[in-house]
């Protein structure tokens, strides 16, 4: 009786790379803690302070050290050999499977994370299906694959699919094959970025974005907040500004970021559907969408939060590039890969569901925009052709992006042509609070020189001279501001606008009236003692009645 030869024993050991996927991670986390110090360095008036710094640095410090502790670059990862497969790894209390064990072998995404996952033979006291708790399925453990290069990936795969072949040819049973989508998906992304090795217009767009927003932080603007007196003067989208004729500022505002967190949100939603997008569709239809998709956000924005408020960002054009990319998807599922499919469907769904459910809940997030740019971006992606099929992609491409930039043009111009009339001025409202801050200022700076004047640190003819050099060209530049504002039908302020207005005027006249100095040194007189008691006189009556509207349009508010 001949006996089947057993196979020679062997071993084959995987270790951690320092080019992983995951060890990249620790790299990214650094970077951005860089970056945001730097950003905080530059733009903090006194310094970053002790709590500025350490928090974002053990914050990464804990990334750092779960990153590394998952990593071990270098060391042993997984170690295959003539008996079966181990890995610390491993999810569960097992950490060995011998070959007779595995039914199946099948490489996948969970999550977005590279797994190696294996299914076991049925045996009796081994559940298929997943603890409540831990997650964990014991007949299907899962290996991450995050801490090799895909070349090590590749070696592991060739290697378990050599000993399931080998073995099944000595057990003279069929072998069972390895199923890796990652292969797929590796192809797939090959092939995609055949399409556009550079998708040189998503990096310009950010490279953009971030330009303005550095610009407007030396321009003044906070990481935290920015005006909107600032806003505005920058290029914001207001329906009031726009119904005077200014709409350029349909586009300008997209480019325009509130704070730090607002940018970096939306160039991460950029970078992470863009480039998938600019390759399926082509630098030119990729721009058709993203510009189409943000002049269509910012227009329908007009009938709601640009109707109180300046509205600014670049959410609209990026829900529209989310919303191409679902469109694509959803288009081409049965020729994407497993992986790819699912995982460009789930996380573009989750990240424009829970950013709607935010906008929702908080009055200070644009929604519209929101809303506008993702319908126009999927429109925009159901009538633009992708370029899987290059030949019938060059014979729809003139008439698609034609019609499509029609398509785009019209829906905004009719979306801000029937805005609603502007429920507030915007820029009488800032030039109502410019004027009020600088008459405050300019009061304050006055009380401040006459308590200077008592403690003998000025005289009186110094605060006689600064009276017309200093106090009057500010309370001029209060005064043009406060005939420039404007209020709401109704808004209790009116009242207080009109005698601020005069209570302006007459501390500007006093302000700017010439003085007589007597010879004996005494105080310096008005050059007009007359019509200096009258001021007087009138500013009494008029700031007392300023004291009552501003309690009463406080308690209105």
């Amino acid at each position: 009786m001949t006996t089947q030869p057993t196979l020679p024993a062997w071993e084959e050991q995987f270790l951690g790379s320092s080019n992983s996927s995951m060890a990249k991670a620790r790299l990214w986390v650094w970077f951005g803690v860089g970056i945001g110090l730097l950003v905080a360095a530059a733009t903090s008036k006194s310094g970053i302070g002790w709590v500025g710094v350490l928090v974002p640095v053990v914050f990464a410090l804990a990334v750092d050290w779960l990153l590394r502790s998952r990593v071990r670059a270098g060391k042993v990862y997984a170690t295959v050999d003539s008996a079966g497969i181990e890995a610390p790894a491993f999810q569960g209390k097992t950490k060995r499977y011998r070959w007779p064990e595995i039914a199946q072998v099948v490489l996948t995404r969970v999550q977005g994370h590279p797994m190696l996952q294996l299914v076991l033979h049925p045996t009796p006291g081994r559940p298929d299906k997943k603890g409540f708790w831990t997650g964990s399925n014991p007949a299907r453990p899962l290996l991450p694959l995050g801490v090799l290069n895909d070349a090590t990936q590749a070696r592991l795969v060739d290697r378990i699919q050599q000993t399931l072949i080998m073995r099944g040819a000595e057990d003279g049973v069929p072998a069972t094959v390895v199923q890796d989508h990652l292969a797929d998906e590796r192809a797939f992304q090959q092939r995609l970025k055949a399409m556009a090795p550079v998708p040189w217009l998503t990096y310009l767009l950010l490279g953009a974005n971030l330009a303005v927003w550095l610009w407007t932080l030396r321009q003044g603007a906070g990481v935290q907040g920015v005006a909107p007196e600032l806003l505005l003067a920058w290029g914001g989208n207001a329906a009031s500004e726009v119904q005077r004729g200014e709409w350029w500022r349909l586009a300008t505002s997209v480019f325009l970021h509130c704070s730090l967190m607002h940018v970096a949100l939306n160039m991460l939603g950029l970078y992470s559907a863009g480039v998938t997008v600019e390759r399926i569709y082509g630098h030119r239809l990729f721009a058709l969408i993203y510009a189409g998709s943000g002049l269509v956000g910012a227009a329908l924005s007009l009938h709601f939060a640009a109707q109180k408020s300046v509205s600014v960002g670049a959410s609209g054009a990026v829900f529209g590039v989310l919303g191409a990319l679902l469109v694509a998807m959803l288009e081409n599922g049965k020729h994407l890969p497993k992986t790819i499919g699912k995982q460009a469907l789930g996380s573009s769904a989750f990240f424009i569901l829970y950013s709607l459910a935010q906008g929702f809940s908080r009055p200070d997030i644009d929604n519209a925009a929101h809303v506008g740019g993702l319908l126009a971006g999927m429109v925009l992606a159901w009538v633009l052709p992708e370029r899987f099929d290059m030949e019938a992609f060059a014979r729809k491409f003139a008439s698609r992006a034609a019609f499509a930039v029609s398509l785009a043009g019209m829906a905004a111009v009719s979306l801000a042509w029937t805005a609603p009339v502007a429920a507030l001025d915007m820029r009488g409202v800032i030039s109502f609070q410019d004027g009020m801050r600088q008459l405050q200022e300019a009061v304050s700076l006055i009380q401040q020189d006459v308590k200077d004047v008592e403690s003998g640190k000025r005289t009186e003819r110094e605060v006689d001279e600064r009276s017309r050099a200093v106090y009057a060209p500010m309370l001029r530049q209060a005064g043009i501001a406060l005939e420039r504002a404007s209020l709401p039908k109704g808004d209790p302020r009116q009242p207080l606008l009109v005698d601020m207005r005069r209570l302006t005027a007459l501390m500007l006249e006093a302000a700017a009236m010439e003085s007589v100095f007597p010879a004996d040194g005494s105080k310096p007189q008005p050059i007009d003692p007359v019509r200096s008691a009258e001021i007087e006189r009138e500013l009494k009556e008029v700031d007392q009645r300023v004291r009552q509207l501003a309690s009463v349009a406080k308690n209105a508010r």
